[in-house]
C-alpha cells in the first residue's frame, strides 16, 4: 500500500510541474527569444547608402532664364561633384559655389562651398529624404537654408529650392546635356 501511495504521490508532483512549467515556461521562453532577437538586431549593420538614385541630377543643367549653370559629375559610386557657375560674357565664367555629394559613414550628405571674403565656407546637409524624383538635404542648424530639395519633373526639367521656414527660393533648371 505504501507503494500505491508513493506512485500516486509521484504522479501528483509530476502534473504538479507540468502546470508549474506551462505557467511560467511561455513567458521565460519568450522573454529569451525576444531578447535574442532585439540582440541580433543592434548588431546588423544598416544596409550601404547607394547615390544611384539620385543619377538624374548628372549632367549640365541652365537655371532659370538667365546665365547661370549648373553641372554635376559621377567621380565614383561615392561622391558626385556639382559646380554652380555664372557666365559673363564667353570665357568670363565665375564659380559660384561648389559642391559634393558624397556617402560618409553611410550618410548621404550634400556639402556646398561657398567663396566667401574670409575663404571658403562650407556647410554639410543630411540626405532626409529621397526617391527617383526628388530628395531633399537638410541641416536644422543652418540660418538659411535649412532646406534645400531637388525635384524632378522629366528627364530634362528640375527644381531645386532652398528654404527656411517660410522663406523659399525656387531655380528653375533645363537640361543643356
Amino acid at each position: 500500500m505504501k507503494i500505491c501511495n508513493i506512485d500516486q504521490n509521484l504522479k501528483m508532483s509530476k502534473k504538479h510541474n507540468n502546470i508549474h512549467t506551462s505557467i511560467w515556461g511561455y513567458p521565460i521562453l519568450a522573454f529569451f527569444l525576444f531578447s535574442f532577437i532585439l540582440i541580433s538586431c543592434e548588431d546588423t549593420p544598416p544596409p550601404p547608402k547607394d547615390l544611384s538614385k539620385l543619377d538624374w541630377i548628372l549632367g549640365y543643367w541652365k537655371i532659370d532664364e538667365g546665365e547661370d549653370f549648373e553641372t554635376w559629375t559621377k567621380i565614383n559610386d561615392q561622391y558626385y561633384f556639382g559646380r554652380n557657375f555664372r557666365v559673363y560674357s564667353p570665357g568670363d565664367t565665375a564659380v559660384q559655389e561648389t559642391i559634393d555629394l558624397v556617402i560618409r559613414d553611410n550618410e548621404i550628405l550634400y556639402i556646398p562651398t561657398v567663396k566667401t571674403s574670409k575663404g571658403d565656407h562650407q556647410v554639410p546637409f543630411n540626405l532626409t529624404s529621397n526617391s527617383g524624383k526628388y530628395f531633399i538635404f537638410e541641416n536644422p542648424e543652418n540660418d538659411f537654408p535649412k532646406k534645400i530639395s531637388y525635384t524632378k519633373f522629366n528627364n530634362n526639367t528640375a527644381r531645386a529650392r532652398i528654404e527656411a521656414g517660410k522663406r523659399k527660393v525656387d531655380f528653375q533648371f533645363v537640361r543643356i546635356k
